[in-house]
């Protein structure tokens, strides 16, 4: 018999974790970044966020999403700024506001 021991809550399999993924994504809010330097005036090279200055090693891919009648244009970069630490920040294209998306 094997047991399970963690102290982290057990996972859900099924439908409810799928509800409950849809409802935490709902009140998952990206956090704003500033840009601080860019690479050809378009990809992200360094960012303030929470205090602290991060400098982009890698861009592993770009993405665009259209404008909706809901939702602005968005442009979406998946970077790599340390060892393991990758992050998406999120463009807002009609404002030219960059957020975190965590």
């Amino acid at each position: 018999m094997v047991q399970w021991i963690s102290a982290r809550a057990p996972r859900r399999v099924g439908y409810g974790s799928r509800v409950w993924s849809a409802v935490g994504a709902l009140f998952r809010r990206p956090e704003p970044v500033e840009m601080l330097d860019q690479r050809f005036n378009f990809l992200p090279r360094s960012f303030r966020w929470r205090g602290d200055v991060w400098r982009v090693r890698s861009i592993a891919r770009v993405w665009d999403r259209p404008s909706t009648a809901l939702l602005p244009p968005r442009r979406y970069f998946e970077v790599n700024c340390g060892q393991r630490d990758s992050y998406i920040l999120v463009q807002d294209l009609r404002i030219d506001v960059w957020y975190l998306s965590l």
